[in-house]
């Protein structure tokens, strides 16, 4: 089982590298419970391993053993941006010292993480190209992840780029992974000259040695134990003999995970730090417990073996458990000090904790609010921008640089001739109140359609688009083709995402897959019918309402720096407003451009008013839309228009 702060480092790993949306799409594959981890729960194993293999399926690109290498080296990366740097630094001076003392590292964590199961990672030989590195763990298949980790380390800290790590042998059996690593780097610490002497210190007894170190086994070539600390000895019942006992039958070897042989301890016991259990039962009972932590010391002239160690003590209950008291402990560690600090650190981190895991339950709500407020933002923007300018804009496109151009739109302007007489006799409240049930209204019936509202302006008139369409892949296919060729970018996925959306909305707008223009045609004599209800509250009279449309090519993008705002610019915008004014109250006028797409199918009733002077243009001919062809096979006008309540259904409505 991995801890969740292991877990975090490969969630880190993917945003930082391949973005969020990628992230939600493997929580969602992997089948992962939530989208963060909580540091000190534990998560199974194979959940690294799917993420990898999620990973090259949904990338097409990489291996299982390429991406752990990955989450190993980030796994490096995370600690040291997040200030853990200076425990990794202090472990040596160069590559080499930090090798040799991997496993204490990992030691220096038990009390955080208690059940942690770490790898253990042992040098069994050297020279000046590198070392021979044993690495061992109960996990299979991760071997990749501390390849990419020693990488990381090398690079990072000791600034050594050339090193290179290869799978020598394979050692592992069904009970655990044992691999042997050649890790290649130029060793130039490897042969120290001694610059200087030490002086010759004085022969030590027995006696005194045991007395500076109570806590202490002196072994013989065999491994019986010869001598033993004072303290180590009260644990266990005066009746119990210790002396001359081989150590596995006083002791279990619960670290490193190897057989108790002479040459075996020899070969770990420089470098490796070695926990121990008491096999026999303890003063205290047959439930009573000693853990011994020490480093194994070799004396040459005697040719035995000094474990030289301390009671690993978490608690107050370990104590009792060993049956050891205060007095016990060596005064010049720091064993009683933490233990006395870490019975009131423990109650702070269980108050931790438990803030931790309310928290937690209430990430899913707060997880839903966010997504509601995310949902409203979106709605916003969509209205007032098209959704694939949108996209841009969160993609990081600069907004002064998005200019499109649309080969064919339809722009439908309604001007309100009642704008003066509604400002000169209502209030300012009043007015606003008028004017927005009424675009309010427009706004509904808009909504059926797939048209865009660019404004309304000052003049009350009312400005919507139809042919709209997304030009977006000409201004970003530069940086997509360099972006997709090397990993999932955020911009691919969300706009996938967002196209499937917008493909059915689309069609649900429009299912007879109507023109631009047929689109504004349909929109325009719905418009129409319904403003014969909109009484104006002055004159207790329909609103003077005028319509007209134009078709053609306009451009599109955005201005201003700080208030985004989405313009359509060129003649077809100035034409379509002229037709609009020319036009007579209540009716629909149009172009000859946009007759001309509008009887291709034969959908529409249309009259020829004649010419009338287009400024630029000169005498152009416009036409009058009457009605919708009834012999016509499409019906393009929703049928539940007449549904649509008006603001103003009455001549006797009036303003208080």
């Amino acid at each position: 089982m991995f801890y969740g702060i292991i877990m975090d480092t490969v969630r880190d790993g993917i945003l930082r590298s391949y973005g969020p949306i990628l992230w939600k799409r493997i929580v969602s594959e992997v089948h992962i419970p939530s989208e963060t981890f909580e540091f000190y729960e534990r998560y199974d194993d194979s959940i690294l391993i799917n993420i990898c293999d999620c990973m090259v399926e949904i990338l097409n690109d990489g291996t299982r053993e390429s991406f752990l290498q990955f989450f190993g080296a980030n796994f490096i990366h995370y600690f040291y941006r997040y200030g853990f740097d200076k425990i990794l630094r202090v472990a040596g001076r160069t590559l080499r010292d930090f090798l040799f003392v991997i496993d204490q590292l990992h030691d220096s964590n038990r009390f955080t993480f208690p059940q942690m199961q770490h790898p253990l990672f042992h040098v069994t030989e050297e020279d000046n190209h590198g070392v021979i590195l044993h690495y061992k763990s109960v996990r299979f298949g991760l071997a990749h992840f501390a390849i990419g980790g020693l990488s990381a380390v090398a690079s990072l800290l000791f600034n050594q780029k050339d090193l290179n790590v290869v799978i020598q042998k394979d050692l592992s059996t069904d009970k655990y992974s044992h691999i042997i690593f050649h890790v290649q780097f130029a060793n130039y610490k490897y042969e120290v000259k001694r610059l200087f002497d030490l002086p010759v210190l004085p022969s030590l007894s027995g006696t005194t040695f045991f007395r500076v170190f109570p806590f202490s086994i002196l072994m013989d070539s065999s491994l019986k134990i010869h001598r033993m600390g004072k303290h180590i000895m009260k644990a266990f019942p005066d009746d119990t003999p210790l002396i001359g006992r081989p150590l596995d039958q006083v002791f279990q070897l619960i670290r490193p995970d190897i057989h108790v042989e002479w040459d075996k301890i020899l070969s770990y016991g420089r470098h490796i730090v070695f926990l121990m259990d008491n096999r026999l039962p303890l003063r205290v009972g047959p439930t009573g417990k000693i853990r011994l932590k020490g480093q194994m010391k070799y004396i040459q002239n005697k040719n035995m073996l000094w474990f030289l160690c301390h009671p690993v003590l978490e608690s107050a209950d370990d104590m009792i458990s060993a049956g050891l008291h205060l007095t016990d402990l060596n005064l010049f560690d720091s064993t009683s000090d933490l233990l006395i600090t870490g019975i009131h650190q423990e109650h702070q981190l269980e108050a931790t904790i438990f803030k931790q895991h309310l928290w937690t339950k209430k990430l899913p709500t707060v997880q839903k609010k966010l997504n509601v407020c995310h949902n409203k933002n979106q709605r916003l923007l969509y209205s007032t921008m098209p959704k694939h300018i949108v996209h841009l804009l969160q993609s990081g496109v600069r907004a002064n640089s998005i200019c499109e151009c649309q080969p064919l739109v339809t722009i439908l302007f309604v001007y309100c001739l009642d704008i003066k007489t509604i400002s000169d006799h209502l209030n300012a409240a009043d007015a606003i109140t008028c004017l927005n049930k009424t675009i309010v209204l427009f706004d509904t019936i808009a909504d059926k359609y797939d048209v865009f509202k660019v404004e309304i302006k000052a003049d009350a008139s009312y400005m919507l688009v139809a042919g709209i369409h997304d030009q977006s892949h000409m201004i970003v296919e530069e940086q997509q083709r360099n972006l997709l060729s090397t990993k999932l970018t955020d911009e691919s996925l969300e706009v996938d995402d967002e196209e499937k959306d917008e493909i059915e909305e689309m069609h649900n707008k429009n299912p007879n897959g109507l023109n631009s223009t047929e689109i504004i045609a349909a929109l325009s004599l719905e418009f129409v019918r319904t403003s014969e209800h909109f009484y104006n509250p002055i004159s207790k009279k329909p609103f003077h309402l005028k319509f007209g449309f134009h078709s053609g090519m306009a451009i599109g993008g955005i201005v201003g720096s700080r208030n985004y705002q989405y313009c359509l610019f060129g003649d077809t915008v100035g034409i379509a407003s002229q037709v609009t004014t020319t036009g007579e109250i209540g009716r629909i006028h149009m172009t000859h451009t946009a007759y001309s797409h509008l009887i291709e199918e034969n959908r529409y009733t249309v009259e020829h008013r004649g010419q009338i002077n287009i400024k630029g243009k000169g005498l152009t001919d416009t036409y009058w839309l009457t009605g919708l062809n009834e012999k016509s096979s499409k019906v393009s006008i929703n049928s539940d228009s007449t549904t649509l309540k008006c603001p103003f259904s009455s001549p006797d409505l009036t303003f208080r």
